[in-house]
């Protein structure tokens, strides 16, 4: 019977991740899982399909490991993974409103993006251009809250380190200038 390693608190390394050591994933899967279903559940307010998401997300996860680029932390892209299948998820059962989290994905602009050429594309390239604009209008103090933990998803811990104010400034400051943004967004598209 084999031992089992435990998992210590600087597990999963990215290379052991990237090599698909069991161990590493099994440590990422039991540090990772309750916060992901917490955050998952807030957007579907559904728990079974919180727990599907999560273990899709631990798959996409594993599927996908050599694609990491290591430009955040393996948590944030796991977050960035469970928060897109949840979307996809959204979308599907017909619960998906225009919320803000379409406004922040509007603004996390993929720079390979090849040039609009249907009307699709067209429209989908204008409503990003008023989303910019929008943040733009933002005071300095708001918009900078919303680039770091919004377009660069750093964690509320490290946008607070970064800014030097508490975690709980941060989460005030980002839910005020999310509000702004959302009336700002409003005023252009005649909401």
């Amino acid at each position: 019977m084999e031992m089992r390693q435990p998992c210590t608190a600087d597990d999963p390394k990215v290379d052991a991740l990237k090599s698909g050591s069991e161990h590493a994933f099994r440590c990422l899967f039991e540090q990772e899982r309750e916060r992901l279903r917490r955050f998952i559940l807030k957007l579907v307010d559904d728990a079974d399909e919180a727990e599907n998401i999560v273990q899709e997300t631990f798959t996409e996860a594993y599927s996908q490991i050599e694609k990491f680029r290591g430009e955040s932390s393996v948590s944030t892209w796991l977050f960035s993974i469970a928060k897109h299948l949840a979307y996809g998820h959204l979308r599907k059962t017909g619960r998906h409103k225009y919320h803000e989290h379409e406004t922040i994905e509007f603004l996390q602009v993929d720079r390979n993006e090849e040039p609009p050429t249907t009307l699709e594309d067209v429209e989908l390239s204008e409503r990003k251009r008023i989303v910019h604009d929008a943040l733009q209008e933002l005071p300095d103090h708001y918009r900078r809250v919303v680039q770091l933990r919004d377009l660069e998803e750093k964690s509320t811990a490290e946008t607070a380190e970064h800014l030097g104010l508490t975690e709980v400034n941060v989460r005030v400051r980002l839910h005020r200038a999310r509000k702004q943004l959302r009336e700002h967004l409003c005023e252009r598209m005649e909401c």
